[in-house]
């Protein structure tokens, strides 16, 4: 090895590890490109700069984005500044944050919530101190109260996040499962596990799924990639029980130009139904209302299964933990696939995070696939990033 060599290879093992990755999101103002790259030499951190918020969601939905922080004006609309803080929630499962940089005319927007913190005046020193100071981890389950959850609600701070659902083979994308999230002015952004039963204990779970099915039809509608294609939702069972269930789910359809053929209910929480036959009756109000309807994870979780497959649904969709399961739950997987397609149900398998796992339910036989191997749960914007994306790569292999 030469000198020059060998004074490289000292330089390189001397060179601290990278402690942070930043991006700085949707500005090209010099002197903000400066303040966050002096940041960046002091934290160590490496830098990316995404001038626009269509190319900043594009690198978030890279395979492995390792993002600790993402740094954005907050000059930005409202509604970038809340699809940028649900992608770095959705990506960093809440181990990052957005902070927003310099004066806004909303002086109380983002101040104390999780994942997002606003800096008035955005200096290098003040932006280090709040990447080096906000936590590495925000994974621990929150406890909303019903007077928190009521008042998320009213205050509009249900969100929807979007995953698709791709054909088992051509993996051309057939359609969406729809996700709720609530934007806690407090507490940030939560996931299901950590509100849905405060809403059931609470008898706000009706109200809830359908605010959320509402939004979600809303923030896809007139959007092109979505002709012929499903939205899914999830449904509690005491809501899919109720009478008037199909006639509120079409008043939603209509208000966004969706047709109710294109609408895939998704029933949760079927694991202790008091009464299959009104359950079967349920079913079938909804399929003459045009909807279809899907069994929800169908495994280990769903001891009836068998029973339920003979009722007049449209698809089932397996617990996601199957697709990489032991060998006595696979054989459970192929057993649930091989009752569906003899009742003539269609199914679906989610979860898929990696290869093995896709050519696994492949071979089951299933119809559709859907999991982090392709895509996180995103926003409508970012979901329109993706789809060109994800069409491109298809036509292109």
């Amino acid at each position: 090895m030469s000198a020059a060599m060998a004074a490289e290879a000292n330089l390189t093992v001397a060179r601290p590890a990278l402690q942070y990755r930043l991006l700085l999101a949707g500005d090209d103002d010099p002197a903000l490109v400066d303040e966050v790259t002096d940041a960046a030499r002091n934290l160590p951190a490496s830098l990316d700069i995404m001038p626009t918020l269509d190319t900043s969601l594009a690198w978030l939905l890279h395979p492995f984005p390792p993002v600790t922080h993402v740094l954005a004006p907050a000059s930005l609309p409202i509604a970038d500044i809340d699809v940028l803080a649900g992608m770095v929630d959705e990506v960093t499962h809440g181990r990052a944050c957005v902070i927003l940089l310099g004066e806004s005319p909303d002086i109380g927007r983002g101040t104390g919530g999780k994942g997002l913190v606003h800096i008035d005046c955005a200096s290098a020193n003040v932006i280090e101190q709040v990447v080096r100071d906000y936590p590495a981890a925000h994974s621990e389950l929150l406890s909303i109260s019903e007077a928190d959850l009521r008042g998320a609600l009213r205050g509009g701070h249900l969100r929807v996040r979007f995953q698709p659902v791709l054909n088992a083979n051509s993996l051309q994308m057939t359609g969406v499962e729809a996700l709720a999230r609530l934007h806690h002015p407090a507490l940030g952004i939560l996931l299901p596990s950590q509100f849905m039963q405060r809403a059931i204990d609470t008898g706000l779970e009706r109200t809830l799924s359908t605010m959320a099915a509402a939004r979600a039809v809303m923030d896809l509608r007139g959007e092109a990639f979505m002709q012929h294609r499903t939205i899914a939702f999830n449904v509690p069972l005491a809501t899919f029980l109720t009478a008037d269930g199909p006639a509120r789910a079409l008043e939603i359809c209509a208000i966004a130009a969706h047709p109710a053929s294109r609408v895939v209910i998704e029933l949760v929480e079927t694991m202790h139904v008091p009464d299959l036959r009104a359950l079967a009756r349920a079913v079938e109000n909804w399929r003459e209302a045009g909807f279809k309807v899907t069994i929800d994870d169908a495994g280990p979780r769903l001891p009836h299964w068998r029973e339920l497959l003979s009722l007049p649904f449209t698809s089932v969709k397996l617990d996601g933990a199957l697709a990489d399961a032991p060998d006595d739950d696979l054989r459970m997987a192929e057993d649930i696939v091989a009752a569906a397609q003899q009742n003539g149900l269609g199914v679906v398998a989610e979860g898929i995070e990696n290869d093995a796992a896709l050519q696994r339910v492949r071979a089951m036989g299933v119809d559709e696939v859907q999991g982090y191997f392709f895509c996180r749960p995103i926003p409508a914007p970012a979901l329109r990033t993706w789809a060109a994306a994800w069409d491109a790569i298809r036509k292109a292999a």
